[in-house]
């Protein structure tokens, strides 16, 4: 069973999370929120029958947006900033018990060492590994454009193997804007059910630097540059058996198809699966449509009144919408595309 889920980047008034309703998803990734928010966050997904899944930082507590996230350095400062949110995000996701926590690898800004660049991927996989191991919840790395060094499906299928506490976050568009010798289709047959999530919008290589994700809808043309969602989308699931698909476009503009028809399109592509599709492995992983929050044998999950580090009744902060992304190659801004 694969859950229709969306992203928090969809909305234009991050805190007005009934805005996500309109989509009827079963699962929403939560980004780059404040600890003030978790308590609403929490009771927004039980009342709706949401299971949560969280997208590195969450809690993030600073003023100003993340512009910058390097967990391979080569910045050692960096690095363990983005290990440290990568810690505080899986600990939330335990206390949430969340599907899954996406943490973007490795880090995609200029330049490119190749010296040392091993050994930075190899601490924060392991790092990341025994996160997911002792909280319960799967780390997923999301593949990303930008590093000449990784960023093909062979180069994530060799970072992952052996590591079957982590998984990939299939971000299509990324995947994309590679090429057709690099896109989602090769990703699908080299990681097969590694892939565990997908991150799903539609783009061109010529439209992505002023319009970013856009909502996938029917009306997207392969003619034109787009991905051919309508017969793409039930072949990568009928490859990976992904337990999720997340929508995360930007926030809908004027001329774009609304959010119920969006979910409604989204969903019946789900629907079209062959029955022998693959199951996930890896001792980390949940089934997706498992009624309790945490894995059988893994820590319990906490009450709302347990962790001191939410502030139950806490201020939300309002903040505006996600820009545009910028090019594929460039740095994010924030670092969340």
């Amino acid at each position: 069973m694969t859950l229709l889920g969306v992203s928090t980047g969809v909305l234009a008034d991050r805190t007005d999370l009934t805005g996500l309703l309109a989509y009827e998803p079963e699962v929403v990734e939560f980004y780059n929120y404040p600890r003030s928010m978790l308590a609403a966050i929490e009771r927004f997904c039980a009342r709706h029958g949401i299971r949560p899944a969280l997208h590195t930082p969450v809690p993030y507590d600073e003023p100003s947006p993340l512009r910058r996230f390097a967990p391979t350095g080569p910045d050692p400062d960096e690095a363990a900033t983005a290990l440290r949110l990568t810690e505080a995000t899986v600990r939330c996701a335990a206390d949430l018990g969340a599907l899954h926590v996406v943490v973007h690898f490795p880090s995609p800004y200029p330049p490119y060492p190749l010296a040392g660049f091993d050994s930075w991927c190899r601490d924060f996989l392991d790092a990341a590994c025994g996160l997911a191991r002792e909280h319960g919840v799967p780390v997923l790395v999301e593949n990303l454009s930008a590093h000449p060094l990784l960023h093909t499906a062979e180069h994530y299928r060799d970072a992952l193997a052996g590591r079957p506490e982590l998984g990939l976050c299939l971000d299509v568009g990324h995947a994309h804007l590679l090429g057709p010798e690099h896109g989602p289709l090769g990703y699908a047959r080299a990681l097969g059910p590694v892939v565990r999530s997908m991150h799903l919008y539609n783009t061109t290589s010529a439209r992505y630097p002023e319009h970013g994700h856009e909502p996938a809808h029917a009306g997207q043309s392969a003619a034109d540059g787009y991905l051919p969602l309508a017969g793409l989308l039930p072949e990568l699931l009928d490859l990976t058996g992904a337990p999720a698909v997340v929508l995360e476009h930007r926030p809908p503009a004027p001329g774009d198809p609304g959010p119920e028809q969006i979910g409604r399109w989204i969903r019946a592509l789900i629907g079209h699966r062959r029955p022998d599709r693959p199951t996930p492995d890896g001792p980390a992983a949940r089934t997706p449509d498992s009624a309790g929050p945490r894995t059988p044998g893994g820590p319990g999950p906490r009450t709302p009144g347990g962790p001191a580090a939410r502030t139950p009744g806490g201020p939300a902060l309002r903040t505006p919408g996600e820009p545009a992304r910028t090019a594929p190659t460039g740095p994010p801004c924030p670092a969340h595309t």
